[in-house]
């Protein structure tokens, strides 16, 4: 049998691991008891009167103490609004088991079972469109929601529909997309097919505190995207807004730390990457890296390349990024995760992972002479390569063919080499001073130009036509000589790295 000071010990530690959720909770429960949140089998008027009288002089201890009665008390239930939230979606009926499983992937399930509970669902019936947003949260730096269509203008659950709806913030500063979507069957019998889209935009620095700072309600954009395959453009139409009310005393703020942490790894070009910070949400984690000035960095999202977080107790959180987020300051870019330890507070310590890296430099870093009379086979030194050039061709529709030697005789690309001409033309300065259709008459040029040479684009080299050499095309005006420009381009780093990130929990 234990003695008293051991159960003592064991009690403080256990009340250490109650979240903080519970103690607001228990904060809250005279008003809650008020109010009838709470039903119970027996007259509960006299054990409310005591309850009131001792509950303003708790101790965290006791309110501890409190918490496991409540959780123990069979005669309590929850209240309806949240056995609501948690069954259905406002305005459809769906399946239980699919709202948890989509809730379980982005974090809001783990956040529901510590209490916190999504901004309150918003349905707006537009045309013949339903539209119910749900499962919102605002934090500092994000703005998460899903919506949940049902329309009988397109059908929704068609993969190949040239109609799609988006939907973005009109009155918060940010950028992103959606990170995820589904198609559901109603429950109710009619068997309607519903489209779950999954957003997350990132918000610029300071935005979210400006917006709550005015107490405006949050307007949402419905955009109706069509898409005229035949003339290859896309026509957008603004179906209408939504208004969700937010009560700013009622998000929880985020954790933030700043470690500025080496994350250090082996590459000709690059030796180290850093982390600057680290933001733990509710539902999200978010890293913000620091890379090298005059670089693009790319993180892919394949699942055996892509980056990941996991806390020391073994949990791993996806990647999870959303359209092209936020622009940050030169060399920085923000690494999203779901879900989170935001409500664990026994992780000490994160791992992140990083599998690859693709980096591609703005500016060229090798560059050769060439003509069409010089003599073939040509080698250039790039980095640390040799290439050798077979052949140069020049053709009048605006193009140089270049023809690459293989490496190998199923070679497909030549990854991580990007090639140009020092003369070419400043397309940006020309259609600033030109009309919009004259950009897209060369651009619809440039496509029909590469559907005809079965090109993927220009400046890559690969092997279109299951030839004996890679072609790589470039625009180019006819010259008597060129200066071949080569610039490393979404080449490939392979990393494989666990860095460990102290949490200073208190």
């Amino acid at each position: 049998m234990k003695s008293d000071h051991d159960l003592k010990r064991s009690l403080e530690q256990a009340f250490d691991r109650v979240p903080d959720s519970l103690y607001q909770f228990v904060d809250e429960l005279p008003d809650r008891f008020e109010k009838g949140e709470f039903e119970h089998t027996i007259d509960l008027a006299a054990t409310k009167r005591r309850f009131l009288r001792w509950m303003p002089f708790m101790s965290k201890s006791a309110a501890a103490a409190v918490i496991l009665v409540l959780i123990f008390s069979a005669g309590v239930t929850l209240s309806p609004a949240f056995a609501s939230f948690v069954k259905k979606v406002p305005g459809f009926e769906v399946a239980v088991d699919w709202l948890t499983q989509i809730r379980e992937r982005d974090g809001v399930q783990t956040a529901v079972n510590h209490g916190y509970i999504p901004i309150e669902p918003v349905t707006a019936q537009l045309g013949g469109t339903t539209i119910t947003i749900s499962d919102m949260y605002l934090t500092d730096e994000e703005l998460l929601f899903k919506a949940f269509i049902r329309t009988d203008e397109f059908d929704v659950s068609d993969n190949h529909t040239p109609v799609h709806l988006f939907i973005s913030p009109g009155n918060l500063r940010g950028g992103g997309s959606t990170t995820a979507s589904s198609i559901a069957r109603t429950t109710d019998g009619s068997n309607t097919p519903i489209r779950q889209d999954t957003y997350k935009y990132q918000l610029e620095n300071g935005a979210a505190e400006q917006f709550l700072a005015k107490g405006d309600p949050l307007t949402l954009k419905v955009n109706k995207s069509t898409l005229d395959r035949v003339l290859k453009r896309s026509e957008m139409k603004e179906l209408g807004t939504i208004t969700v009310p937010i009560d700013p005393s009622k998000l929880l703020h985020n954790k933030v730390y700043e470690p500025k942490q080496t994350l250090s790894f082996s590459d000709l070009d690059w030796k180290e990457l850093t982390l600057e910070k680290l933001t733990i949400q509710p539902t999200t984690m978010n890293v913000i890296m620091k890379g090298q000035m005059g670089w693009d960095l790319y993180f892919p999202r394949e699942d055996d390349a892509a980056p990941y977080l996991k806390d020391d107790k073994g949990n791993v959180y996806r990647y999870d990024p959303s359209g092209t987020g936020i622009i940050l300051e030169e060399g920085k870019q923000q690494l999203p995760f779901s879900s989170s330890v935001f409500f664990d507070p026994g992780v000490r310590k994160l791992y992140l992972h990083i599998g690859e890296l693709r980096v591609t430099e703005r500016e060229p870093s090798a560059s050769f002479e060439l003509s069409m009379d010089d003599t073939f086979p040509k080698t250039v030194r790039f980095k640390t390569r040799d290439i050798v050039i077979e052949g140069a061709e020049y053709h009048p529709e605006g193009y140089m063919h270049l023809k690459i030697r293989k490496e190998a005789p199923d070679q497909r690309f030549l990854d991580g080499v990007w090639f140009d001409i020092a003369e070419k033309e400043d397309m940006t300065a020309k259609f600033d001073k030109e009309d919009l259709a004259a950009y897209e008459a060369f651009t619809s040029k440039l496509n029909e130009l590469m559907e005809s040479l079965n090109a993927s684009g220009f400046g890559s080299a690969e092997d279109y036509r299951n030839m004996p050499y890679l072609s790589a095309y470039i625009l180019a005006p006819k010259l008597e000589k060129y200066t071949i420009t080569m610039s490393r381009a979404n080449d490939r780093i392979v990393v494989n790295k666990d860095y460990p990130i102290q949490l200073n929990t208190k």
